[in-house]
């Protein structure tokens, strides 16, 4: 029976085909040295082979004569060198020094599929000033997770430019033990892809096979990559060995009995990463004494909708090795496997002893194995925790064709006198005209609840998408969450439900800017979900937006939308200490409009509104993120994002403020730095972090932070609150060994 659903599978499954033939091209071995300086003019360049390129945006497959890229290797480094020309130099968008910033600069990006898995890709990205941004692709660019654009993942690699009164050009040196080459039939092949943008223009070009641009992240997909064989290059292995050594210096304040006591924290600590690369497909890292003094706090979220839970995204580098691999699409932004679960407890941080992590391929399949012990830690009036394990295994067999796939997931979380553990099941089929099923299963047993019942412990997610940008394109999806899953290591938006969703959408693109205002407009006319309790007994939440967006060809863009929603609450909805909705049922509308400006202005300006009914009153949410360029050496971001609640039959009203502001600076590419202030209105806290960042090279480091939270208003309790919860001063130095 299964050979049979396999084979009418194979039959329906298909690729795309976009009339350009796609030869593999043949990417010699230079004979020179190669000296990076940023010219691409000099003689070691000569012979190499040079890619052309067309446009993508907003005049799709028109040849483009000012850009070239040539690419080479010798015994230790791929080399690319891009030429790109400008006929304006002075409109040039140079405005950025910080490693993984980007503020509108122009950039040249180097995508690289090392094996042909025509899922997963490196992008090295580089702007005019010279400062670099990478990321890591995963699941062909289907966002199955957090992970699938991965720009938290940083790689060691060089890179260097130079802006002419011709324009500007970069050169790139890559190690090649970061690439995981295998040699297959005595050839290594790979995918590549090479966009440059002119954002004075809102253009990019990409080289060919040139992707249609109504595919969602399409020049970022590498199964729409150049194949190409790089003759005569020989895989390195990966060994990166990575101690740290830090101080730190802080103090925090806990109740204990009828005070607040004040706890000084010095401590002196060491660490070790190591990253080595037992075969050319698999790689294994180990981390002892994991420190991630150095990632920037969170920010701060209020949840107005507090019926859903909050999800952060991962920035701490030890868990985004290949994080993609470990994504499974649980139903709607929900994971059976979230990182943030180790490490952290109620908001708290929990040191963590160590852990192996391996990841790669075994024959044909990719594998993923994570498992780290985490201290004990003190909850204050939440209690203890003693030391956990956390653990995950994950395994994927591509199915049908190369945008498919089949996988299992398992987890697991041990503690004394308890366990939590799940297993999955999952699948991404791709089918003919850009359709694809996107199913997981997944189940949860842990010590001390109900008896097992496979219905109540486990949840199911069915998504069809239809993954296009033009014409008519849609979704569809079916979630149930029985009443007894628990991912003790996951994270669910919402639980105990059956979920029903739908959208339908109709979107057009435009080319000539003479015939038309809108490069592309997109309308929504149904974007729909209706939740019911696990027995179908009550609708617990439904809703429906639809709305319309238009992308100017200058990169503006204005959205306008209307939402209808029901909400039946059994329990009442506190936002405050003075805002709370009863129980009972609810309808409400409301309407808005926002604006987004291109990204080549130096000062920017979005902003969102909206007004309507919500639960026994109205609500007036407003945002805006104002960023202004101070040329390449500073730039302030700021956010604002406030309620106006007003609950006419309880006679209060109340603004509910986040408030943000984030001071970058960078004296050189080696030299920067930040500072960051947040104010919470609901819990009434000023947080701040500063931070300091040296970096002598990719892998050299040293890192000064600082951060702090203050009680604006001391008197909410009794006793008065601390000044301060948690101050804390740390200066860390690590340093790469790399082979």
């Amino acid at each position: 029976m299964i050979r049979i659903v396999l084979i009418c599978c194979s039959i329906l499954c298909c690729s795309y085909s976009f009339g350009q033939e796609n030869t593999e091209i043949i990417i010699k071995k230079t004979n020179s040295k190669i000296i990076l300086d940023g010219y691409v003019n000099d003689e070691e360049w000569k012979g190499n082979h040079t890619f052309l390129f067309h446009e993508f945006t907003p005049n799709w497959n028109q040849k483009d004569s000012l850009t070239t890229v040539q690419i080479t290797f010798d015994d230790s480094f791929i080399y690319l060198g891009v030429d790109a020309k400008e006929p304006e130099p002075d409109k040039i968008i140079n405005r950025n020094l910080l490693r993984d910033g980007w503020y509108g600069d122009d950039f040249i990006a180097f995508g690289i599929d090392p094996n042909q898995t025509k899922k997963n890709a490196l992008v090295f990205s580089i702007y005019p000033s010279g400062g670099r941004y990478d990321m890591s692709i995963s699941n062909d660019g289907i966002p199955l997770g957090d992970s699938t654009f991965n720009p938290s993942y940083d790689m060691i690699w060089e890179g260097k430019t130079q802006i002419t009164e011709k324009g500007w050009s970069a050169e790139y040196r890559i190690p090649i033990s970061n690439l995981r080459f295998v040699k297959k039939e005595n050839q290594i092949k790979a995918g590549i892809s090479v966009v440059r943008t002119q954002n004075h223009r809102n253009r990019s070009v990409r080289i060919l096979p040139l992707p249609p641009q109504n595919i969602p992240n399409a020049t970022e997909t590498p199964s729409l990559y150049q194949p190409i064989v790089f003759d005569g290059l020989n895989p390195r292995k990966q060994l990166q060995i990575t101690p740290y050594a830090l101080g730190s210096v802080g103090s925090s304040y806990s109740f204990d009995s009828d005070e607040y006591r004040k706890q000084n924290d010095n401590n002196i600590e060491a660490g070790i990463d190591v990253r080595y690369g037992i075969t050319p497909k698999l790689t294994l890292d180990i981390s002892v004494n994991t420190d991630f003094a150095q990632v920037e706090i969170d920010d701060q979220i209020v949840n107005i909708n507090n019926r859903v839970n909050i999800f952060l995204p991962e920035k701490r580098k030890f868990f985004q090795e290949q994080a993609g691999l470990f994504d499974f699409n649980a139903g709607v932004l929900s994971q059976l496997f979230y990182s943030r679960t180790i490490g952290i407890n109620s908001g708290r941080l929990t040191p963590i002893i160590g852990g192996v992590r391996l990841t790669g391929q075994v024959r044909n399949a990719d594998v993923g194995f994570l498992s780290l012990q985490t201290e004990g830690v003190n909850l204050g009036d939440e209690g203890s925790i003693s030391s956990e394990n956390f653990s995950v295994l994950r395994f994927r067999n591509k199915v049908l064709n190369d945008k498919s796939f089949v996988g299992f997931m398992a987890t697991n979380r041990l503690r004394k006198d308890y366990f939590n553990t799940a297993i999955g099941f999952d699948g991404v089929f791709s089918l003919p005209k850009s359709l694809y099923f996107i199913p997981s299963v997944s189940t949860t047993v842990e010590k001390d609840t109900n008896d097992y019942d496979l219905a109540e412990n486990s949840r199911v997610s069915l998504l069809l998408d239809k993954r296009k940008q033009d014409g008519l394109f849609y979704r569809a999806a079916y979630e149930f969450s029985g009443k007894q899953y628990n991912p003790g290591m996951g994270f669910l938006l919402r639980e105990k439900h059956h979920n029903f969703y739908g959208s339908l959408n109709y979107g057009n693109y435009n080319s000539n800017k003479d015939e038309a205002l809108f490069q592309y407009t997109r309308w929504t006319l149904m974007n729909s979900d209706l939740y019911y309790t696990t027995d179908f007994s009550k609708v617990i939440t439904w809703y429906n937006r639809s709305f319309w967006t238009g992308r100017l060809f200058n990169g503006d863009s204005f959205t306008v939308f209307g939402q209808l929603q029901y909400e039946n609450l059994e329990k009442p909805i506190r936002f405050t200490n003075t805002l709370e909705a009863p129980i009972g049922d609810y309808m409400f509308y409301y309407f808005g409009a926002s604006y987004s400006p291109g990204n080549q202005r130096n000062i920017q300006f979005p902003i969102a509104i909206e007004y309507g009914t919500f639960y026994e009153g109205t609500n007036l949410k407003l945002e805006i993120k104002p960023t202004i360029n101070f040329g390449k050496h500073f730039n302030i971001e700021s956010s604002w994002k406030a309620n106006h609640i007003v609950f006419d039959k309880q006679n209060t009203e109340e603004w509910i403020h986040v408030i943000q502001t984030k001071l970058n600076w960078a004296y050189n590419l080696h030299l920067s730095g930040s500072v960051i202030g947040q104010y919470n209105s609901v819990s009434d806290q000023f947080l701040t972090s500063a931070r300091l960042r040296y970096n002598v090279k990719d892998g050299h480091d040293i890192y000064l932070v600082y951060n702090q939270d203050y009680n604006i208003d001391r008197q909410l309790t009794t006793p008065n609150l601390p000044e301060y919860n948690n101050q804390i001063f740390t200066i860390k130095y690590l340093y790469t060994f790399f082979k």
